[in-house]
Order: C-alpha cells, then sequence, then structure tokens
C-alpha cells in the first residue's frame, strides 16, 4: 500500500524523513515499511508491506491539505513543525519494493532476539553534538609530555555526528568534513572545561563543499559535462583552502572543539560523552586530557626548509634524497625532525654504497614509531632515531654481504626494474618504492636511467579508484586537483618529472608513466623526443588512439628476444565481406620456437606454441606453424599500428604455457540461464564446490593437494611439510596457521568453477581446415595433451552482456599429421564463412583474447541467440598533431567519464527483474553502450550517459555486500554481517542504502543456497582440534633432536637469529609495500599464502592486481632465505655447503623461542609465526637426506 505525503519540507532528506517518522511508526507497531523522498521536493510515498498498517497509519495521520482560503483544520502530522498532509496514493506500489520489503522482515525475524535488540540498540545510538570549530595538526611533545600541535583551524559552527561508518561534521557554511570509521586509529575524548573530541587517522579525511557554494565556473562545467548533469549535491574537494592544502596530506591528526550548550536531549554532555564508550560499531575510545600547544614555526616554512636543504645537498644521491623526502610525505616525521637528522644521512652516505643508504632507509621507515600515546617522547628523539637508523644500517649491509657470499635476491635485472612509484590522491602525494616493476619497451632500453621513470598512480584516500556517484561531483578533484599534476608535473627533490605515457591496463588502473629528462647518447632526453625515438605517431589525429598506440611500448613484457634483419616479414591478412578473420595473429617457423624457449627460462618446461607479442609497431599473437621452413616470423598489417621503430626485438607479454581455469561469472549465468540451461547444473556445481572446500581441510593428503595446486607456500614447501607431519603420525590441523592457510580463491556464489571448461588463447587456423562454426580446441595437463572433440560447445569472451555473446561451436578432430596438431593450449578458429566468430564474442580479435570454452554434456542450452553487430565507432578525431596536453586531457576524462562499472551494475539488476532477462531492450542497450565503454579508450568516444536506461532503487539478494572478514591470530577467520534493515539509515542523511529483494533467478537460488556463517563455522571446526598443550611444532622439534642427537649445531645459532631476522625483515617489507595503504599493512597470513583477502566478501580490483607482484615477491624472498639456511646458491642443484643441516636445525631452533612482536607501520605490531614453517620444513627435507632411512 502507497501513501503520499504533501507539505513535507523541501530540504528534508530521506533518511531524515524516516528519522522523524520512527517515533510515529513504533506508537503504531509498523515495523516495515519504505520511505522515499526526492531531494528539494515538497513530497514523499510511503510504501507499507500490508495494507492493514497503511490504514492505521491513515487513520491516525490521513488529512487532505486545505485549499486556499479554506478553513484552517488542525493538522494531524508535524514534520520539523511544519504540517504534513497524508492520503492514500494513486499508484500501486513497486512489487519489487514489496519483495524487498518482505525479505527485510524475513531477516528481522530470522534474528536472535537478542542480537536483534542488540542491533536495535545500536541503531538507536545515534550521537549528535555541536562542535564551536575543527583543527588540523600533529602529535607532539612538550618534553615528556604528549601534546596537540595545530597548524591549522577551521572557525565555524558545525554538527558533529556519529553515525555506523564515519564521524560526519557539517559546518554551517556548508562544509562537510567525513572522519571514516576505518581510516580512523581512535579518538581522544576531553570533558570540562574545553570537551573536544581528537580524532587519529590513518590517512586524510574526505571534504566537501555544498554545490550551491561552489564556484560559478565550476557549477557551469558541470553542466558542460553529461557525466555530472543532474542533481549534484555536494562537491569533494581536496582542502578547505590553500592554508589547508599544505597540511592535509601529512597532518592527520584532527581536533573537534565540542560546544558546552546541553544537547536537546537533555543529557549533560559529559554523560553523551562516556555514551560513546559503550556504542559497539565505533573505534577505539580514550578518554585522556592532552593539552595543545600552537606550532613554533609554521608547517610551510618548515617544508620549504627542508626541501631547499635537500636539494642543495650535491653530495647526496637522487635516490637517496628520494627516500629521506619520503619520511615526511608519507607522515613518517615532522620536516624539522627529518632536517635534523640530515647531516647524519649525509655520514651514512659517506660510508657505504648508495643501494646500501636506500635499503637502511627504507628499513628505517618501517620501524619508526608514531607520535601517540602508546609512543615515549624519547623514542621519536634524535638519539633513538640514529639509534633505529644504525640498526637499519647494520641489517642492510648484513644482507648485502649475504647477497655476495650466496647469491642476490634481488629481482633478476633480465626480467624486471627497479621504480619508483608515487600515488596522488585529492589530499596529497605519497612516494613509494623503488619497488621490481615487470619490464617495459621503454626500461628495457633505457636500462641505465631507471631512476628517471616514476610510475604514478592517482587514487582516492584509501587506495581505491575515485568513486562516481550520482550526488556528489568530482569536478574539482579531476579538474583542478589531478589535472594540475598530469599538466605542471611532479617536482621531487630537484628533479622533475613530467607526463610520459600509459598502456591501456595502466590507463584502467588510473596509472601512467612520468619522467625526468637526462642525457643519453650526449643529448638531452624528454618527452617528446623519447616518444618520437618509439615510433611516428603524426599521423594519428584521435587522442586516445594517439594514447593507446605510445603505450604500446608501456605493456609490460618481462622478456625478450633479438632476431636478425630479415627474420620478420609481412603477409596478408585474411578477409572476407569486410571482416578480418586473422585479426591479431602472425606465425612463427619451428626453429624459432625453439630459440625462444632456449633465450626464454620460464618457457623451456611446458614449451608453449602461441605467444602474445609487442614487436616494433606491432602488437598481437604468434603461433606455430610447422610448415614455415628456417628462422620466420611473419606478421599482418592488422598486427602492425604504427610503424617508425627500429627495435630487432621480439617482446612477449605471455605465452600458452598451460589452461586457465574457467569461471562462470554472474553476467554469463544469467546469459546461459537466458539460454535455457537448467537451474540444476548451476546447482551441481556448486555444490560440487562448496564439498570440495569442506574436504580440503578432512585430510592432509586433501589440503597438500589444494595447497600445491593454488600455489600456497609452494617455495615454503608448506605441502610437503604437511605431508611430511601426517606420515610422522601428527595431526597436522593441531595448528594455528594451518586452519587458515585454506582460506580459498573461491567466491560463493559470486564464481563457480567448471570442471569441463579452460580458457584458452585464440588464434586462427591457418591451414584453412575447419569450417564455418567448427574449432580446433587443444589443451594440456601436465605432460599431456588433449583434445576436445564434442558437438554443440559453448564459447564466449569476458565480459560477456549480450544474449549472442555465447555461441554454439563444434570442437573437432583434424587430420593425423596435420599442422595444428603440433599446437597447445589454444583454440583455432576457423578463416571460413561471412564473419569470423571472435568478432560474435563480445567483439573479440586474435590479438591475445582469452576466451572461454565449455564441453560439459550435462550443460544443454535449448536455444541459442543472434550476436550483436555494432557499427563501429568513429575515433574522435582533431583537425592536427596530437600534443602531450591532449593526451592528459583524455586521461583525465577517461578517468572521469569510465562507466563500464556502472553499466555492468545496471545490466545485471535489470537482467534479473526484466521478464526477457538479458533480451530485454534495456539490456539490449546495456550491451551496446557496454561496448562503446571497452573502446572508450582507444576512440575517445564516451558513452552518452543518457542511454543508460533507469534502473529500480531495489537490487537482487545476490548483489547484497558479502560478510566482514576479519583476520584473528587466534579465532582464524572472523565472520561479520549485517542485514539490510541492520544498517544505520542515518548515518548519511544524503544516502540511502540499498533495499534487496529476493531473486527467484538462478543467481538468486544459487546466493541463498549458501551460509557462508556455516562454511567458516565448519571450516574452523574441521581444520582445530586439540593439540594436548603441545604444539605441533614443538612435536616436529622433539623428533628432529633425537634424531640428529649427534649433529653439533648450536654454533651456528648466531646466525640462525640473523637469517630469521632477515626473513622477518622481508615479510615486514612486503606487508607494508603491497597494502593499500602504507600505514595500514596486510597481515602476514596474507603475505604467506599470497593473497590478499577482501572484506566485504571479494576483493577489489586493486587488491588483485597487488596480489599478483605481492605473491612474487614474497616467494623470492623465501626462496633466498631457504638458500641461506641450506647454503647453496641452488636449493637443488646438489652443491650444498657444509653443515646445511646444522645451520637449518638452529634455524628451526630459533623460531620457536619466543615469539617476537614486530612493529608495522609505526601503529600496530604484529607476532610473526611463519618462519618456523620455512625452518621446519627445510630442516625435515635436510634432516631426510642425512638420515634417509
Amino acid at each position: 500500500m502507497e501513501v503520499f505525503m504533501r507539505n513535507v519540507p523541501e530540504q528534508m532528506t530521506e533518511n531524515g524523513l524516516r528519522s522523524q517518522l520512527k517515533p510515529h511508526m513504533a506508537a503504531l507497531s509498523v515495523n516495515t515499511y519504505h520511505c522515499q523522498k526526492w531531494p528539494q521536493k515538497n513530497f514523499a510515498v510511503l510504501t507499507f508491506l500490508r495494507n492493514a498498517d497503511g490504514n492505521r497509519f491513515l487513520e491516525k495521520y490521513g488529512q487532505t491539505k486545505p485549499r486556499a482560503g479554506a478553513t484552517q483544520m488542525v493538522p494531524k502530522l508535524y514534520i520539523l513543525r511544519t504540517p504534513a498532509y497524508c492520503a492514500i496514493g494513486k499508484h500501486q506500489p513497486n512489487p519489487l519494493l514489496l519483495k524487498s520489503l518482505e525479505k527485510e522482515e524475513k531477516d528481522m525475524t530470522a534474528k536472535p532476539k537478542a542480537e536483534l535488540a542488540q542491533n536495535i540498540s545500536k541503531t538507536g545510538s545515534l550521537k549528535v553534538f555541536r562542535s564551536s570549530s575543527l583543527s588540523c595538526g600533529t602529535w607532539g611533545y612538550d618534553g615528556s609530555e604528549l601534546v596537540y600541535v595545530p597548524y591549522f583551524i577551521f572557525e565555524g559552527s558545525a554538527e558533529c555526528k556519529f553515525g555506523s561508518r564515519g564521524l560526519v561534521l557539517r559546518f554551517d557554511t556548508g562544509t562537510r568534513v567525513e572522519f571514516l570509521y576505518a581510516s580512523t586509529y581512535d579518538i581522544t575524548t576531553e570533558d570540562a572545561p574545553e570537551p573536544s573530541f581528537t580524532v587519529n587517522l590513518y590517512e586524510a579525511p574526505r571534504m566537501y563543499e555544498e554545490v550551491s557554494t561552489a564556484s560559478a565556473i565550476i557549477t557551469s562545467k558541470l553542466a558542460s559535462l553529461a557525466i555530472n548533469s543532474g542533481n549534484k549535491e555536494r562537491m569533494r574537494v581536496a582542502s578547505s583552502s590553500p592554508q589547508h592544502a599544505v597540511v592535509v596530506s601529512t597532518c592527520f591528526v584532527y581536533r573537534i572543539a565540542l560546544d558546552h550548550v546541553m544537547p536537546a536531549t537533555g543529557i549533560s554532555l559529559e554523560r553523551q560523552m562516556r555514551a560513546l564508550l559503550k556504542i559497539s560499531g565505533l573505534p577505539t575510545f580514550v578518554q585522556h586530557r592532552i593539552n595543545s600547544r600552537p606550532p613554533r614555526i609554521s608547517y610551510a616554512t618548515d617544508l620549504n626548509s627542508l626541501d631547499q636543504a635537500l636539494v642543495s645537498t650535491r653530495s647526496m644521491p637522487w635516490n637517496m634524497k628520494y627516500q629521506i623526502r619520503k619520511l615526511v610525505s608519507n607522515g613518517y616525521l615532522t620536516p624539522s625532525q627529518v632536517q635534523e637528522m640530515i647531516p647524519h644521512f649525509q655520514l651514512l652516505v659517506a660510508r657505504n654504497l648508495p643501494d646500501i643508504c636506500v635499503e637502511t632507509v627504507r628499513k628505517f621507515c618501517s620501524h619508526i614509531p608514531f607520535a601517540g600515546r602508546e609512543t615515549d617522547s624519547q623514542d621519536l628523539e634524535l638519539t633513538s632515531l640514529l639509534r633505529l637508523l644504525k640498526s637499519a644500517e647494520e641489517q642492510a649491509k648484513a644482507d648485502d654481504l649475504r647477497c655476495y657470499l650466496r647469491g642476490s635476491p634481488r629481482p633478476s635485472s633480465d626480467t624486471t626494474a627497479m621504480v619508483h612509484r608515487v600515488t596522488v590522491t585529492p589530499a596529497g602525494i605519497y612516494l613509494y618504492g623503488p619497488d621490481a616493476e615487470p619490464l617495459n619497451h621503454v626500461l628495457r632500453k633505457y636500462s641505465k636511467h631507471h631512476e628517471y621513470f616514476l610510475r604514478v598512480v592517482f587514487a582516492d584516500e584509501d587506495g581505491e579508484q575515485v568513486r562516481y556517484n550520482p550526488r556528489v561531483s568530482n569536478e574539482a578533484i579531476f579538474h583542478d586537483r589531478f589535472k594540475s599534476v598530469l599538466r605542471n608535473g611532479i617536482s621531487i627533490v630537484g628533479k622533475k618529472f613530467g607526463f610520459l605515457g600509459s598502456s591501456h591496463s595502466g590507463q584502467r588502473a588510473q596509472s601512467c608513466w612520468f619522467l625526468a629528462p637526462f642525457i643519453f647518447e650526449g643529448a638531452l632526453l624528454y618527452d617528446r623526443p623519447l616518444i618520437q625515438k618509439l615510433g611516428d605517431f603524426t599521423k594519428i589525429r584521435c587522442p586516445a588512439k594517439c594514447a593507446a598506440r605510445i603505450g604500446q611500448a608501456f605493456s609490460e613484457t618481462p622478456t625478450a628476444v633479438t632476431f636478425p634483419a630479415g627474420t620478420v616479414r609481412e603477409i596478408n591478412d585474411v578477409e572476407r565481406k569486410g571482416r578480418v578473420f586473422s585479426d591479431g595473429v602472425g606465425t612463427i617457423s619451428d626453429s624459432v620456437m625453439h630459440k625462444i624457449w632456449q633465450e626464454v627460462p620460464s618457457m623451456r618446461d611446458q614449451k608453449p606454441t602461441c605467444f602474445q607479442i609487442r614487436y616494433r609497431g606491432a602488437k598481437g599473437m604468434i603461433s606455430l606453424d610447422t610448415r614455415l621452413m628456417g628462422d620466420v616470423i611473419l606478421l599482418r598489417p592488422s598486427m602492425i599500428k604504427f610503424e617508425g621503430s627500429t627495435s630487432m626485438s621480439i617482446e612477449f607479454c605471455g605465452a600458452a604455457l598451460r589452461p586457465l581455469p574457467m569461471f562462470l561469472n554472474r553476467p554469463l549465468i544469467k546469459i546461459l540461464e537466458d539460454m535455457g540451461v537448467q537451474h540444476s547444473w548451476f546447482a551441481d556445481l556448486q555444490i560440487q564446490e562448496v564439498e570440495n572446500l569442506r574436504i580440503i581441510t578432512a585430510t592432509a593428503t586433501n589440503a597438500a593437494k589444494f595447497l600445491k595446486a593454488q600455489s600456497i607456500g609452494e617455495v615454503a614447501h608448506l605441502s610437503w611439510l604437511i605431508k611430511r607431519v601426517t606420515d610422522m603420525g601428527w595431526e597436522f590441523r593441531e595448528d594455528r596457521i594451518n586452519s587458515d592457510d585454506e582460506n580459498p580463491r573461491i567466491e560463493i556464489p559470486r564464481s563457480h568453477s567448471s570442471p569441463t571448461g579452460d580458457d584458452l588463447y585464440g588464434i586462427m587456423d591457418e591451414i584453412g581446415i575447419l569450417e564455418e562454426g567448427q574449432i580446433f580446441c587443444t589443451y594440456t595437463e601436465g605432460k599431456n595433451k588433449y583434445q576436445v572433440v564434442r558437438k554443440n560447445c559453448l564459447i564466449t569472451r569476458s565480459p560477456a552482456l549480450h544474449p549472442g555473446d555465447v555461441q554454439f561451436v563444434d570442437a573437432v578432430e583434424v587430420p593425423g599429421g596435420s599442422p595444428l596438431l603440433s599446437l597447445s593450449n589454444c583454440i583455432c578458429f576457423s578463416q571460413k564463412g561471412d564473419r569470423d566468430l571472435p568478432s560474435k564474442l563480445s567483439g573479440g580479435d586474435l590479438d591475445g583474447d582469452i576466451y572461454n570454452i565449455i564441453w560439459d554434456p550435462e550443460c544443454n542450452p535449448s536455444r541459442s541467440h543472434s550476436p550483436a553487430d555494432y557499427p563501429r565507432q568513429e575515433p574522435d578525431n582533431l583537425d592536427r598533431a596530437v600534443t602531450r596536453d591532449d593526451m592528459t586531457d583524455f586521461f583525465i576524462k577517461f578517468m572521469e567519464t569510465d562507466q563500464l562499472g556502472r553499466i555492468a551494475t545496471s545490466h545485471q539488476i535489470l537482467a534479473d527483474q526484466k521478464q526477457l532477462g538479458t533480451l530485454d531492450p534495456s539490456c539490449i542497450t546495456l550491451a551496446e553502450l557496454h561496448s562503446t565503454a571497452v573502446d572508450f579508450s582507444k576512440t575517445g568516444v564516451p558513452v552518452d550517459i543518457k542511454k543508460i536506461p533507469k534502473v529500480n532503487p531495489v537490487r537482487p539478494d545476490f548483489m547484497a555486500p558479502g560478510p566482514n572478514i576479519k583476520i584473528e591470530k587466534k579465532e582464524g577467520l572472523l565472520v561479520e554481517s549485517t542485514t539490510a534493515a541492520e544498517e544505520d539509515r542515518d548515518d548519511d542523511e544524503d544516502f540511502s542504502p540499498y533495499r534487496y529483494y529476493e531473486s527467484d533467478k538462478a543467481l538468486g537460488k544459487l546466493f541463498r543456497a549458501i551460509d557462508e556463517h556455516q562454511i567458516f563455522s565448519d571450516l574452523r571446526k574441521f581444520s582445530t582440534i586439540s593439540s594436548g598443550g603441545q604444539t605441533l611444532m614443538d612435536k616436529v622439534w622433539a623428533h628432529v633432536s633425537r634424531k640428529c642427537q649427534s649433529i653439533q649445531w648450536k654454533h651456528h645459532l648466531p646466525e640462525a637469529t640473523q637469517i630469521r631476522d632477515l626473513y622477518e625483515e622481508s615479510l615486514c617489507t612486503t606487508m607494508q609495500n603491497y597494502s593499500e595503504h602504507p600505514l595500514r599493512p596486510i597481515s602476514e597470513l596474507e603475505a604467506f599464502v599470497g593473497d590478499i583477502l577482501g572484506r566485504n566478501g571479494s576483493q577489489s580490483r586493486k587488491q588483485r592486481d597487488l596480489s599478483v607482484p605481492m605473491k612474487e615477491a614474497f616467494n623470492r624472498d623465501v626462496a633466498y632465505v631457504v638458500r641461506c639456511i641450506v647454503g647453496s646458491r641452488d636449493e637443488d642443484d646438489g652443491e650444498r655447503l657444509d653443515e646445511a643441516l646444522e645451520r637449518s636445525m638452529a634455524c628451526f631452533c630459533v623460531s620457536l623461542g619466543e615469539v617476537r612482536s614486530v612493529n608495522i607501520g609505526g601503529r600496530r605490531t604484529e607476532a610473526l609465526v611463519s618462519f618456523r614453517y620455512v625452518a621446519a620444513a627445510v630442516c625435515l627435507k635436510e634432516m631426510d637426506r642425512v638420515f634417509p632411512y
């Protein structure tokens, strides 16, 4: 039932109205209803789940608004002292909204009463205060006393509100400051005579201005951009003023001065502040009086003085100055503290090689304590800091000596480069690195000048991309803050870096390359001359396409092989009826393939036959053609994107080393459902996947197989250790860390592994033996090669949104002796027919696209749909040559208007809600818009936002956020969740939480079939058993001691301690370098298993991107530590130095000592325990080698 409300205050927000109605609804015992209020409108709609509830509400508050001049009646309902008039609505309620209300009531009913009462208490405990001012500063010390040092003060009255996600200040002037709890370390409270909250942050707060108070120029810009059209209620800004901009990026302590006025609740201010301590879900509160002390010198003056001192110090290399400047930029120390240490840094440089100096300061960073209540003033005095610096120097020198004696742990310069990284956020510029970066063409060519290249990422304060919000304008962030950096460059202690270019994947990640000028071959090289040396781009008139072509040189190509002139030739494309069947693919001879295997170590064992390459201005795939004689590489015109390069090296982006596992994602499941695939097929896959998850921890064999298959702890021999310990008669589940190692990468039900399907590179049948609608598919398992032979296989490519993006295809055999039989791990497409099959699959081609094939006989779609055939987008060309400013403008435009996520989300919602599913016209429109958005980075043609269909605000339940996941040392994985009904709707009055209904489609059924809490509970139950007081590792050590009692090993204890310290230092560095924020490192467990855990059920894109290099870095470090223990350059080379067993026993013994709590990121300590597993595995292996029986 709908009730229409008139005369509601226009300024009232939806959540504000709901808050006003709450006592009236409670009096009527109405719990389940929806309130909808449009911005700046004087009406609202109430939707009741039951007609009886609506009728009761109308009986008490129903009233017609009197006409002008009519007799005034006493209003029955007031909203903020304004009479509101309610009447039955003229429209039927939204069926999906009613379904969501049913789900809300069902969820609340299912909650235990005690838990429900707790949640209601939490929701009702919103606290509101009045503030007289806000200041921004740092912690400092006056002698031994902790003091607050304000560097900037916001004067003005504000409302201070504690919600469920953050503390929000709304100034009467329209400025809004948000302190998210996720970025809050703690809050210090002080009562009379000067009551205040002092918020201690990890990162800068979010700041906004009301659009009505913003610049008229910016407002006009908003209207000119389709992306920003509509009602923008507030504007994101980088800082409140130029003075605040100086300190906002490094001063993370904010003090909120509170008014003494008695709150409207009648509760005293002191009592209200004390009540906050009892509310769950808020940050840590500490009652402590901390005096304020004005700064002795302004922050800007202090910072300028430091920069001048660093620039004028000629005896110090730039990369060392970079590390010193990072101490201030990333908030480790104040400018005055760092300037005081400069003479000591100079002495450090005078007595050490540059690499040792840089490593010293990096280690020093990770051990600096942050000022605050938990840090004694003496810990930040110069003498203490110099003691930390000296310790870091000794560690760096010891590591360097160990490198020299036993082989370097550093990444090979043949495949990676050490590159500095910078993150630009709305608030500041943060410095990282140098870290190992996969080589690309540019880094390979200028291998002696890597310090002049800078990897720059544009992100929000939490490391994620600046999010699109329909009610918030990000204009000032993109066009003022980010564009100024792209246009004006970044100055870092005397070097000025300017925009150079970005790869296609880098653009999606909002990452690009900057360059500082340097002398190369006797001439000054800067951005434009460097690009001219890459090739001829003068004929390209589209900024997007020009950026994409230049970006080819920045594609990651870790390996390269040089061939003599004449090896590479050009052949014609295979074309028919305007279609290019060979789009992006060429061929190589057998002898060239063998030379590639010989030159690239990673390819020697798997021996791939298909390679993704870059060569001069060409990009795409090359595949083996055994008919070619001699050294021959054949490229096609469709592969060549620009001319002018003189490089003779074939650079490799990837190779078909093995088949990739296939996963069914949400869009694909929906398309398959609309093709007639039975729900039971999806359900069976899910049941099997969940069962596999439970089986993993049931036995040591299963767990070990899983760890090995997922490459978890591979270098540390974790799977071998589990099997070995089990063979010794002990239960591996006795040990704490193993209970969490089985945290799978399977996102249930968000993705489902297909047992009879693979992801493979696509190439063309060069022989011409395949007919239209046929493919040849081959894959390997271990050393065995297989073929897929089956009619009506399903083939697709991600992202698939159009119902025709999945097609039937016949996988056929080819005659014996066919050249196709020499291929492996690929799908060969036919070159016959009116249209090439790859183009039918989400607009695919053969330049490196990976295709998904399903040959499961149980998957039987009853129908197929015609593929999409969108018109080619004409590039947005200029009437002149493209300039650097054109490309930076496009980079900004791409960041601001990239709508892929929004379109994909809208498609999921509408595909579930519409009767025709993905065949509905609205979904067909979204699929085409998605195609436009994908090509945007190449064509420069953005999506027309006005064409995006309107989406119902009610979403299917499978789109609800997953449970929050916490890693705890004692408890393992902790799962927390809140239902939609439990969310604090008063947290942010400007935005309403989504409502969810139970979907009756396949995705909804799969979603509800999984009880994540029960699964994690079962995992903990299966993976933890009583150990009888003695730990598993203690038992293993006792066994080793008995068997090796004749071995003298204790003289290795000092070296073993150094090896443990080396391992834990490397581990801490990994935990810090690969976190989304330097002050919030990832956990030891995440680093050990090589996967960063997403808190809301799935990883973010950045967490996925960080997990891969993190795992590589951790494995590299562990491999080196193992070599240190064994005493050889290669653990398996049979040339171990003497006393490998003795050294491993000493390391095992050291690992079992008192667990060290290591300072991580200055604010958190963590007890590191994983070294014992590395040491135990090596020790047992050495023991078995020396005592085989």
